[in-house]
């Protein structure tokens, strides 16, 4: 049986300061709501994805209901051909009228060895139009890693 190193993943968490001094400004971030929460963190609701220049093409998805803060990066920088297929309910839920309307992200995980892994089976999509959000599992879920590894 293959070894499979992702059993002890950490998310990283990154708590941005509201300002580093008082004429700091605090970035510019886009408002996500998650009806249903983050997997695993289903209570927190509120968020904002906050770019970076130093981190891209990474963002950071800020916890605004709570202290979490996930590192995220859209999959095209990680694969080259990466599609999710998800259920009508989820088209719904989002609200998404056309394809361009969505946008997708992906969880990146740092680990123990120095290695980033991104999750490409639990995707998180949102709706540009209204800041709705979902983490979904795809329909093609099977065919997808949980932790890709990212051209370390």
């Amino acid at each position: 049986m293959p070894h499979n190193d992702c059993q002890a993943m950490l998310t990283i968490e990154h708590t941005i300061p509201e300002s580093v001094s008082p004429s700091a400004e605090r970035p510019e971030g886009i408002p996500l709501h998650f009806d249903g929460g983050l997997l695993g963190f289903e209570a927190n609701k509120q968020f904002e994805l906050i770019s970076d220049e130093e981190l891209k093409p990474f963002q950071w998805l800020k916890g605004m209901d709570a202290d979490q803060s996930f590192l995220v990066i859209p999959p095209a920088f990680v694969v080259g051909n990466y599609s999710v297929e998800i259920s009508d309910d989820d088209v719904a839920l989002l609200g998404i009228q056309s394809t361009e309307d969505a946008q997708v992200i992906c969880i990146a995980t740092y680990h123990a060895n120095e290695t980033v892994t991104i999750n490409l089976k639990g995707p998180i999509i949102f709706n540009q139009q209204t800041g709705q959000a979902r983490q979904i599992v795809p329909l093609n879920a099977a065919e997808l890693s949980l932790c890709h590894p990212m051209g370390n």
